[in-house]
């Protein structure tokens, strides 16, 4: 009947249902897709999304996010976001991580405010870093030494 109230989830499956689904453009399903299928941390830090069709191949994914560190994180589970997009429904070629342009201005700073705020590593967790990194060649050891540390402080500082 016209004018009577309608349940928020008729409402909310006739926009993002089967029916709604088909009247957002790819780029929206995309993001919709990559937001069903991946967790808070994934929805919390991703700013858009643009699927580009692949000739003779399953389209390709870029996911814009807000800071770089997550950049680095996301890449780093690239096949795991691959499988799963794929069994929610959407096969990929290939998915990239991509700084969102406006998040790239403020990103430098807040990272280096937090990497101040994050505790520091013991003697024993640096001596763990050493040991680990000891049979690679500069400068390969040193990069790999400061993403370890990194990594390391985040979690303490943000325990699983």
């Amino acid at each position: 009947m016209a004018g009577e109230p309608e349940k928020i989830g008729g409402v909310l499956g006739g926009m993002f249902g089967d029916g709604g689904a088909l009247r957002m453009n790819a780029h929206k399903r995309a993001l919709g897709m990559w937001m069903r299928v991946n967790g808070d941390v994934e929805r919390k830090h991703t700013c858009g999304a643009f699927i580009k069709p692949m000739p003779h191949a399953d389209p390709s994914l870029t996911i814009y996010l807000d800071s770089r560190s997550r950049v680095v994180d996301f890449n780093a589970n690239r096949e795991l976001y691959l499988q799963r997009l794929a069994y929610g429904g959407l096969p990929l070629s290939r998915i990239e991580f991509r700084l969102a342009k406006d998040a790239a201005a403020r990103s430098s700073a807040d990272e280096e405010a937090e990497e101040r705020e994050l505790p520091e590593l013991s003697d024993e967790e640096l001596e763990l870093v050493r040991a680990a990194t000891a049979n690679l060649a500069e400068p390969l050891r040193s990069s790999v030494s400061k993403a370890m540390i990194a990594s390391m402080r985040r979690g303490k500082a943000f325990p699983s």
